[in-house]
């Protein structure tokens, strides 16, 4: 993962589009879900490809306790916070804060043999010293990263391992955001760089038996 400064400075009025259009896009949507309070936070995911039903409600609810558990390590990251699927956003939505994801490539998770992409699996961009609240997630590397591990899985199992990796994914990028810090740590959910262990340390198969994807673990 990794926090990336722009290739050079935006003029003024360039940065005040730029933030004036991710406005938009967070408030122009479809309207299908209830209004949020406004004093809430809100976390909206958009996904390139559709995702299914069953695979929205694994990612959130692996966004919810992502978020608890990491709430001690950057305050506030759990305290009010509502997360709302991008294709259910209602229109006008106000809030205290708003933060934009973004999940390109693919969301599903298949069995593949081993391999080693390439790349950040998640990313925002520091302008003018400001982390700015635009995550981004790199869903086909996640996928390629956890395809090792997806034999065997059925459907559930793998909705549930792929919205725990790219939970995991969101809220490293949510930490930076929160804190506006873009050290890495040795450990943690704060590292500079995840494998298939750091992935899914939130699933409880792997905290009862660690070891059972330690044959995949690589440095």
């Amino acid at each position: 993962m990794r926090v990336e400064l722009p290739s050079r400075l935006l003029r003024p009025e360039l940065y005040f589009l730029m933030a004036l259009l991710g406005l938009l896009q967070v408030v122009c949507v479809g309207a299908l879900a209830d209004p949020v309070p406004e004093e809430n936070k809100v976390l909206v995911i958009f996904s390139d490809q559709a995702l299914r039903d069953s695979a929205w409600a694994a990612l959130l609810s692996a966004l919810e306790k992502g978020a608890q558990d990491e709430a001690a390590a950057a305050p506030g990251l759990a305290e009010n916070v509502v997360f709302v699927r991008g294709d259910r956003m209602v229109a006008g939505i106000d809030a205290s804060e708003a933060i934009s994801v973004y999940l390109h490539g693919d969301c599903s998770l298949v069995p593949v043999a081993r391999t080693n992409p390439m790349g950040a699996l998640g990313w925002v961009r520091r302008v003018r010293g400001r982390i700015e609240p635009f995550i981004h997630v790199d869903c086909t590397k996640i996928a390629e990263e956890l395809g090792p591990v997806a034999l065997g899985m059925n459907r559930q199992r793998l909705d549930q391992v792929m919205s725990e990796a790219v939970a995991r994914v969101i809220v490293h990028e949510w930490v930076h955001v929160a804190t506006q810090n873009p050290g890495h740590a040795r450990e943690g959910v704060a590292k500079s760089s995840f494998d298939v262990l750091d992935l899914l340390a939130e699933d409880e198969t792997v905290r009862r038996n660690p070891r059972v994807l330690q044959r995949w673990k690589w440095n």
